[in-house]
Formats: C-alpha cells, structure tokens, sequence
C-alpha cells in the first residue's frame, strides 16, 4: 500500500527527475536554435509577423538554453517555471492562438507546448524536489538545527 501513497521523499525524487528531464529538453530545442544560426531561426520568426524578430529570436534562444540550464540545476526553480511558462504561452499565441484544438490530424494543436507550458506552471508550485541548487542553499541558509 505504499505505493499508492508515496513518501515526501519518494515524491522528491519524482519531481527532480521530471525538472532535470523537462531542463533537458528545453535547453536542447534552444541548442538547435543556435547551431542552426541566428539568422535563421530570425527569419522564420520574422515570417510568423513579428516585430523586431532578431531580438526575439535572441530571446527565445536564451530563454530555452538559459532556463533549462536553471531548471536541470534546480537554481531559482520557481522563477524559471514562471518564466518559462511566459515563454511557451507568448510561443503559443504567437504561433497557435485562433487554430481549433481538434482537427482531422492526429493529436491535439500545439499539444507540446500546453503541456511545457503545463509542466512549468507545476515547478511555480512543486519547487525543486530533492538534488537541486535551491535546496542546498535553503539547508545553508536555515543554519545548523538544535
């Protein structure tokens, strides 16, 4: 019957192997972005009508390497999933908003980025789990206990 209710340092454990896979994975899509070229990536941007698309462009690249990197070290954790979810909820209004959820293809519109956006929102509330910068400096901070 434990399993059906795991311990706090069981789930822990979960939450950090979610938060370094999910770091993983945004770093990589930032990654592409980059060795692809600047220029590239900039231009597919421009092509979806947005203003000044070089600095978006920079920004996207950052954003996805940049918080990745903080979400697989488990630093500032709670900020990167909200910064994160800015992100992939302006990647989605930019690149989905007004398309139908549902159509004949298979899989649901933009279903990547609801559920990055999702899994984003959820570090805003879960924290780091165990393993993680932010732990380390917690335990450091709060002084030997009595």
């Amino acid at each position: 019957m434990k399993f059906l209710h795991p311990s706090p340092k069981s789930s822990a454990r979960g939450i950090t192997i979610l938060r370094v896979v999910f770091g993983v994975l945004i770093m990589v899509h930032g990654i592409q972005k980059l060795m692809a070229g600047h220029a590239a990536f900039a231009a597919s941007v421009a092509a979806m009508g947005v203003q000044k698309p070089e600095i978006v462009a920079w920004l996207l690249i950052a954003g996805e390497v940049g918080l990745g990197l903080l979400l697989v070290l488990g630093a500032l954790t709670r900020v990167a999933g909200f910064l994160a979810a800015i992100m992939f909820a302006g990647i989605w209004f930019v690149t989905e908003a007004g398309k139908p959820l549902l159509t004949d293809k298979a899989g649901v519109t933009a279903e990547l980025l609801i559920i990055y956006a999702a899994i984003s929102v959820a570090f805003v509330f879960l924290g780091p789990g165990a393993l993680s910068v932010d732990r380390k400096l917690a335990k450091q901070t709060a002084g030997p206990r009595r």
